[in-house]
């Protein structure tokens, strides 16, 4: 994919304003063979310097104007949008909305996003009209529309048929529902992590090793049910904590050899291309790289590095996160993963405590 031009949010003023754009291109230096502006008659000279400067202060006030060089654009971004019934930014609170649609349109345009993984619960069974609408729309800004599944009953035998057929009802059933391809599901994101689970804390190193190959499990059924069933085009992405890969002492899974660790990840690639990694609660770009280093030097596919927006933990403000991006950004041709709408909303928002 390719980036849209859109410029990385920097240094935010109170309030969450939008932030200033990249010089405009007309204002760059002319290259070789450029034509060179014809001169003003005489006449006209005085008119047409006046309405310049006018035409200057207009920009400068819009914030449109910058005297220092362009920022390099942002790449391409993703995003996680969680259902949250109980939140204003909840993906159920804002399909159907037009006025919250409109806000989270632009708070993407704003981030570069072009990859949004949306949690949508029953929507797509329930109202499906509602999510063709907003996937049309989100088609029409240039993001990509991939349904996200976090349920960690999938990785457990029963839940796991479970979780089947609720891919089959909530994204085959409703693409193939769908005679406008823009009203479509583009993909499949799973962030169903083994290390939630209340008996990951509780269980050995040996118990985690097993969890580790139910999840690897879970992403073969489910490649296999969508190539079985008319999804052979949907591609899916999974969500990872960046520690999995450590070996005992430092790792707690019970990885037996370095050679069943690698093993298990060149197994997961063949279902799952794409992988998000979570390098959560880190804010130094070195650090940060650290910690994505071994997945892409190994994974056979792409290595997203994900990040969480959460306010007081990773950042004090949005402008720290803003900072960090282009550096994490710098060393892949993808943009980085957002952890996620909601925290990106309300730390875009005015201090209203007081």
């Amino acid at each position: 994919m390719t980036g849209s031009g859109a410029m990385l949010p920097m240094a935010f003023p109170a309030g969450g304003a939008t932030p200033p754009r990249a010089t405009p291109s007309w204002h760059r230096s002319r290259g070789a063979g450029s034509p060179r502006p014809q001169p003003l008659d005489r006449g006209g000279t005085r008119l047409a310097r006046r309405g310049r400067w006018f035409v200057l202060a207009g920009l400068i006030a819009a914030g449109a104007w910058s005297l220092t060089a362009a920022e390099p654009s942002p790449k391409p971004r993703g995003l996680w949008f969680w259902s949250k019934p109980g939140s204003p930014y909840g993906s159920v609170n804002v399909l159907g909305n037009p006025a919250r649609e409109d806000e989270a349109l632009a708070s993407f345009a704003r981030w570069n996003v072009r990859r949004l993984y949306g949690s949508y619960g029953a929507l797509p069974v329930e109202a499906p009209e509602r999510v063709a609408a907003w996937n049309r729309r989100l088609h029409e800004a240039g993001v990509r529309s991939l349904t996200l599944f976090s349920d960690g009953g999938a990785l457990s035998g029963s839940g796991r048929e479970r979780f089947l057929r609720e891919v089959e009802e909530r994204v085959l059933a409703f693409n193939a529902a769908r005679t406008d391809p823009r009203e479509r599901f583009d993909g499949i994101a799973l962030d169903v992590e083994p290390h939630a689970l209340p008996v990951w804390k509780t269980t050995t190193g040996e118990g985690r090793r097993a969890l580790m190959e139910e999840f690897v499990a879970m992403c073969g059924a489910l490649r296999a049910r969508l190539d079985a069933r008319g999804g052979r085009d949907l591609p899916l992405s999974a969500a990872l904590a960046y520690w999995l890969d450590r070996l005992p002492p430092d790792g707690r899974v019970a990885w037996q050899t370095a050679a069943d660790r690698d093993d298990w990840f060149a197994r997961l690639g063949k279902s799952v291309p794409v992988i998000s990694l979570m390098a959560y609660e880190r804010s130094a770009p070195a650090a940060i790289l650290d910690a994505v280093a071994w997945e892409r030097a190994h994974f056979s596919g792409r290595v997203i590095t994900a990040l969480r927006a959460r306010m007081g933990v990773e950042w004090q403000t949005l402008s720290d996160l803003a900072r960090v991006l282009p550096e994490v950004e710098a060393t892949s041709t993808d943009g980085v993963d957002l952890e996620n709408y909601e925290l990106l909303r309300r730390a875009e928002q005015p201090d209203r405590s007081g």
